[in-house]
Order: C-alpha cells, then sequence, then structure tokens
C-alpha cells in the first residue's frame, strides 16, 4: 500500500511539473486583449461616439417639383412647371449642444470599461488564488501521507514484535486511504477555478492552470476610509457614470432652450412660365424666380417647461443614486475589513496551534516508537496538526481574497 501511494503522490508531482506555470499578469493581460465582455463593451462606446455626427448636422434640405394640372395663366404667359427648394438652420448653439448630449452619454459608457476591467481584475485573482489554496492543501496532503507512511511501518514492526496490535496498523491504512481521496477530490475541484479564469481570459476552457506563488504571506491591506471615500465619489467608475448621466441631462436643458427659438430657413421658388401666342407684352414667358426667408416660432411653450422639470427631475434623481450607490460600496468596504481582520486573527492562531501540536505529536510518536502506547491519542493528534496546517493557508488566503475584494471597489 505504501508503493501504491508514494506512485500516486510521483504521479501528481510529475504532472505539475510537466506543465507551465502561469501568472497573474500573463493571464490579466491575456484577458485585458481577449475577453469577449471587455470587447464588447469597448465596440459599444466606439458605437456611441458615431452618434455625434448623426445628430450635429444640418436638417436635410427639402427640393419639390410641382406641374400644374390647371395651368395658371400670368400676364408673360401660362406657368407650367414649379421647382421649390428650401433649407432650415436652427438657433445657433443647437447643433454643438446636441453633440454635446451624445458625447456625455458615449462617455458614461466608456466608465463600463473600467468597471468592466475590475470585475475580470477580480475574478481572475480570486480564482488564481482559490487554485492555490487547492494547490497547497494537496501538498499537505501528500506531506500527511509520507508521514502515516511511515507511521504505518512502525505500527507493522509493534505488532511484529507484540508491543502493538494490528488494529493499529489497519486505523494507519484506513487515513491514508483516506488521504489518497482528498488529494483525488481536490484535483477535481481545481477544474472549476481553471474554468472560471479561462472563461474570463477567453482560453480554452479546460486548460490546465498551473500556479506560479510562492512563500505566500498574509496580504497586505491599507485600509483608509476618508481615502476611499473621497476616491470612491469622485473616481468609482459606476459613480462616473452617474456624473456623465447628470452631465448629459444639463445638456438636454441646453438642447430644448435651443429649440425654444426660432428656426431660421432660406428657400427659393422657381416658376417656368410658356410665352403667350396670342399677344407679345414685354418679358413675354419670363420666368418666375421667388427668394425666400423662413422662420419658425415656437409658440406654445408647454412642452419645454415639462421638458426642463423632466431633466431636473432626472438629475435629482441621479443624485440620490451617486449617494445610495456610495454608501453601499462603503458598507461593503467595512465588511471586507472585518473579513481580512478576521483572518489575520485565525492565521495567528493556526501559528500557535501548529506549534503547540507539533512539540505534543512528537513526545506522543516518540512514546509509540518505544513502547507501543498512546497510539489514539498520536493519531488524533495528527489529525488536529493536518486540520491546523489547512486553516493557516486558508487564512492566508482570506487575507488576499478580502483584499482583492476591496481593490474591485477601490482601485481605479
Amino acid at each position: 500500500m505504501k508503493t501504491k501511494y508514494l506512485i500516486l503522490f510521483i504521479g501528481f508531482s510529475a504532472l505539475s511539473f510537466g506543465l507551465q506555470a502561469q501568472s497573474i499578469d500573463s493571464l490579466l493581460s491575456w484577458a485585458y486583449e481577449n475577453n469577449p465582455e471587455l470587447k464588447a463593451v469597448r465596440l459599444q462606446y466606439e458605437a456611441a461616439l458615431q452618434k455625434g455626427p448623426q445628430v450635429s448636422q444640418l436638417p436635410d434640405p427639402t427640393i419639390g417639383v410641382g406641374v400644374p394640372i390647371l395651368r395658371p395663366e400670368t400676364r408673360l404667359g401660362p406657368q407650367v412647371l414649379n421647382i421649390s427648394a428650401n433649407q432650415m438652420f436652427p438657433w445657433f448653439g443647437s447643433l454643438q449642444a446636441r453633440e454635446d448630449v451624445v458625447l456625455a452619454m458615449a462617455k458614461s459608457n466608456y466608465e463600463k470599461i473600467a468597471a468592466t476591467r475590475l470585475e475580470i481584475d477580480f475574478q481572475i485573482k480570486s480564482a488564481y488564488y482559490d487554485l492555490y489554496l487547492l494547490q497547497m492543501k494537496q501538498e499537505i496532503f501528500r506531506k500527511r501521507l509520507r508521514f502515516f507512511s511511515a507511521i504505518e511501518q512502525v505500527a507493522l514492526g509493534k505488532v511484529e514484535s507484540g508491543k502493538a496490535i494490528a488494529s493499529d496498523v489497519l486505523t494507519v491504512q484506513t487515513k491514508i486511504e483516506e488521504l489518497a481521496q482528498q488529494i483525488k477530490i481536490l484535483q477535481l475541484r481545481k477544474r472549476s477555478y481553471e474554468v472560471q479564469i479561462n472563461e474570463a481570459a477567453n482560453r480554452p476552457l479546460y486548460d490546465s492552470i498551473i500556479v506560479q506563488l510562492s512563500d505566500l504571506g498574509i496580504a497586505t491591506l491599507n485600509y483608509d476610509t476618508t481615502l476611499f471615500k473621497e476616491k470612491i465619489v469622485v473616481y468609482h467608475p459606476l459613480i462616473k457614470q452617474l456624473d456623465w448621466q447628470i452631465e448629459a441631462s444639463k445638456k438636454e436643458v441646453v438642447v430644448n432652450a435651443a429649440k425654444g427659438n426660432p428656426s431660421l430657413g432660406l428657400g427659393l421658388d422657381y416658376g417656368l412660365v410658356n410665352k403667350r401666342t396670342d399677344a407679345s407684352p414685354e418679358h413675354n414667358g419670363r420666368d418666375i424666380l421667388i427668394p425666400k426667408v423662413m422662420i419658425s416660432v415656437p409658440i406654445y411653450r408647454k412642452g419645454y417647461e415639462a421638458k426642463n422639470k423632466e431633466e431636473e427631475l432626472k438629475q435629482l434623481a441621479f443624485q440620490w443614486q451617486k449617494e445610495s450607490l456610495a454608501n453601499k460600496i462603503l458598507s461593503r468596504l467595512e465588511s471586507y475589513r472585518i473579513e481580512y481582520e478576521s483572518a489575520v486573527l485565525l492565521y495567528t492562531l493556526a501559528q500557535i496551534q501548529i506549534e503547540i501540536a507539533t512539540s505534543a505529536y512528537e513526545i506522543l510518536l516518540s512514546a509509540y516508537t518505544s513502547k507501543g502506547t498512546r497510539f489514539d491519542e498520536m493519531m488524533m493528534l495528527q489529525n488536529d496538526l493536518t486540520k491546523y496546517q489547512i486553516d493557516l493557508i486558508d487564512a492566508v488566503i482570506q487575507t488576499h481574497q478580502a483584499k482583492f475584494k476591496v481593490e474591485r471597489l477601490t482601485d481605479f
């Protein structure tokens, strides 16, 4: 049985060394270039920019042609064809104001790019460190396999010398079997985190990922509530989205004011006149040419007043949304700070437990090796030691995960 699990350990180790490790930075760089959601958001922003030229051009001119069915007679001859052309000109600044509105909305879309990047960062970093946690648990279990394999040999020797009973050997073998299965289970669980990373980076979903981390200690979290609040209300992408929506609403008020001013227009009417055949007046058959100046007077004001009120209410609503969002973000940051500090305390506790349990285990192992006694206590303490070592690395990962959560809300 010992040989069987030694082969298992070597097999997992060879698999790990045969694959090239991927760093977080390389995965993030790949994701920034290839993530489909990020690409879609960028294209949405570029598409929004194209609305500017659409709203900032003059209205299309109108051209009309008319052929009188009943021809009107003039002193110089019958009118046989009418042609008219008109061009309206909005009030000064109207076109620029419309463009300003769509550009403000486009900048609101631009903030989605930063928000999406923050989510990608968190998704990859979080899954990467969870993957590291499982990898380290496997390593702990492999070390425990070596310990129990050694204990198994001691137990066999004690049974042969009559200082122990056969159940001691069976107990150790049962524990070895349990650890071997735990290693396999952890290997399967790693697949879910690899898929999560590959999905974010737009890599083949079932590509293996070998974590590149060494000598990982607890994360350092520089937590400053005042600084975070100042940054969030000014720079957070979701807050800036609302700022740009407020700006767009203000520009809508400018557009509405411009619409409330008269629009000017220039036109030209041309009439084709045939010559008279029954007389020859001076300028017989001369065509008609009529230049025109037009003005559109917005007399009815109720709609403009309602539009101004609408935008005023929208701006107020956006302001309250900003305050609500900022409060929610700060509340979540405080919960992440508590997670971090709790993990640091668990880390300290696990260190103390490991130190005490290791000393106690050495005493019990010495007693069993020399006298064959206190076997059950030694096995229980070995289980406790395994748990404490897992608690230690789990606490380390929790500090990093809490830091990543904070960065998702503040690192912009």
